[in-house]
């Protein structure tokens, strides 16, 4: 069972249609569970200090991976070349730098609720 409902996600965030809501719900709850650790999140109810908090980190998740899929697209991308005529794009944004950044953020959302350990 899901912990957020579209309700829940709808109140606050928009970056994600209801049609689109349940699979990326589910691909941030898979993010949000590695971070926490799949023995402390079989462990986590209704009752479980910061639920509310762990409910808004899910909605974060979902928001920083649909801008994720917007940035992924261009990753790779350095050069392009038409006929003599050609330009570069570098980026520094890789798929590593982008998990980096999202566990990163699943730390400090759930900081001080005692999910992810000490941080």
């Amino acid at each position: 069972m899901s912990i957020v409902t579209f309700d829940d996600y709808s109140l606050l965030h928009s970056k994600v249609s209801q049609d689109d809501f349940e699979k990326a719900e589910l691909l941030a709850e898979k993010e949000v569970r590695e971070v926490i650790g799949p023995i402390r999140w079989a462990t986590i109810t209704t009752d479980t200090f910061g639920y509310d908090i762990l409910k808004d980190c899910i909605c974060n998740v979902m928001d920083l991976m649909k801008d994720n899929e917007k940035l992924s697209q261009h990753i790779g991308v350095t050069s392009i070349s038409n006929d003599g005529y050609s330009e570069s794009y570098g980026s520094e944004v890789t798929s590593v730098t982008l998990k980096e950044t999202m566990v990163s953020s699943i730390k400090s959302w759930l900081s001080g609720t005692g999910l992810v350990g000490a941080y």
